[in-house]
């Protein structure tokens, strides 16, 4: 069965498959080091180009605004909360072989809200932080021949938690995920229980011609032996408001494969915070089927004004 036509919303293709797209490679438990509360609103629109066989598709959308706030306590614990997409199942798909059509539409996924909690202790921080896993999704496949049409309907419920902790130092951290399980209920009866992939992540940050550095590995482990369990890859730089990103990401599907640069440049707000810009540029592929991803980021972050005030 070849694809003639694929049209995307919200996501890769390649979310068809397993539980959608793995949106929460790379996140890490630690605070960003300040001394003030910060709240903080990232807004994300996205571009995709599908390519394959020649044939050139393309999408923009928005996706929901993602919320995050962290607050420096005394004796140097801090907290933060937050919300963000875990795993995306949206696709619009359509495929033909001979004369039989199948016309596939998903929508919906798994969204994250967390909580953390942070200890300085001289150069280290400790952070742990507790995942709340929620979401609905919804599948519809047309199968069509002639003038013959057949429609199934899926609809999902997702529950879940997932924790994490770790370990910072100014030269290296090291962060594990784990305890990660979703329960998916198929409406209206029947409940599967999926454990998510355990997640180690190792990165050290050098110091290069004055250039502060990053390097960060990161392995997922799934316990199903259906997926595949990648190590990835990101490597990025920064000096005063500019930063670069190079990251490789294999996803859990079979020979998945993405590479993805990234430019970011900020601008500081006095007495009020900060505007960030982030052009995030990566290429997915899986056979001859290729897709381009052109995703801008804005944030905009918001610092506690009492903080300014001298004791």
């Amino acid at each position: 069965m070849s694809i003639i036509i694929a049209f995307l919303i919200n996501a890769s293709i390649f979310s068809i498959g397993g539980i959608g797209e793995d949106l929460g490679i790379f996140n890490d438990p630690f605070m960003q080091g300040s001394h003030l509360a910060r709240l903080g609103f990232t807004v994300s629109p996205e571009y995709m180009l599908l390519n394959e066989s020649g044939d050139l598709r393309g999408v923009f959308w928005t996706n929901p605004i993602k919320l995050s706030l962290a607050v420096p306590l005394t004796h140097g614990f801090g907290v933060m909360v937050g919300n963000r997409e875990r795993f995306n199942q949206c696709f619009d798909v359509y495929l033909e072989d001979s004369s039989l059509q199948i016309h596939a539409l998903g929508e919906g996924g798994v969204e994250e809200v967390y909580a953390g909690l942070s200890k300085r202790l001289g150069a280290f921080e400790l952070a742990t932080t507790g995942s709340f896993l929620f979401g609905n999704a919804w599948e519809i496949w047309t199968h069509s021949i002639g003038s013959y049409s057949l429609v199934d309907t899926f609809s999902y419920r997702y529950r879940g938690r997932i924790f994490s902790f770790g370990l910072k130092h100014d030269l290296f951290s090291v962060a594990y995920e784990s305890f990660g399980r979703v329960r998916m209920v198929y409406l209206p009866e029947e409940t599967t229980m999926i454990d998510l992939p355990e997640r180690l992540s190792v990165g050290i940050y050098p110091k290069i011609a004055g250039w502060p550095l990053g390097i960060i590995y990161e392995h997922s482990f799934w316990s199903d032996t259906t997926f595949d369990s990648p190590n990835r890859l990101k490597i990025f730089m920064n000096r005063g408001n500019i930063g670069l990103m190079y990251y490789f990401n294999p996803w859990y599907f079979n020979d998945v494969t993405e590479h993805g640069v990234a430019l970011e440049f900020g601008v500081p707000l006095r007495n009020i915070g900060s505007v960030s810009i982030l052009m995030d540029f990566a290429m997915r592929s899986r056979d001859g089927l290729r897709e381009l991803l052109i995703k801008p980021q804005l944030t905009f972050v918001l610092n506690e004004l009492f903080a300014l005030r001298r004791k």
